[in-house]
């Protein structure tokens, strides 16, 4: 007999937004969570075609994209304002 429960966690930032980008149509984000809990430990149903893979390997490079996004925003900003002083400066 299977036993069931609820469980319940938060997800923040990049892991939330990793989920949110997981969703199929018309699902929550909880529901995403599960089905790719339940992919994740090879006890869903679901069979995977080739679009399901590619669109998970697209979903999977725009979640890299936008982490690395994310942490070279604030090194370009920090690049951009020494460029500008060392112009004040008249370094070239």
């Amino acid at each position: 007999m299977s036993q069931s429960q609820v469980v319940s966690f938060r997800a923040s930032g990049h892991f939330l937004n990793w989920i949110e980008a997981q969703k199929l149509d018309g699902e929550s984000v909880s529901q995403a969570a599960q089905r790719i809990l339940k992919e994740v430990s090879g006890t869903s149903t679901a069979v995977a075609t080739e679009s399901d893979t590619n669109l998970v390997s697209t979903v999977a490079a725009k979640s890299v994209d936008l982490l690395i996004s994310d942490r070279i925003a604030p090194l370009i900003q920090r690049i951009a304002a020494i460029e500008e002083r060392l112009e004040q400066l008249g370094v070239n």
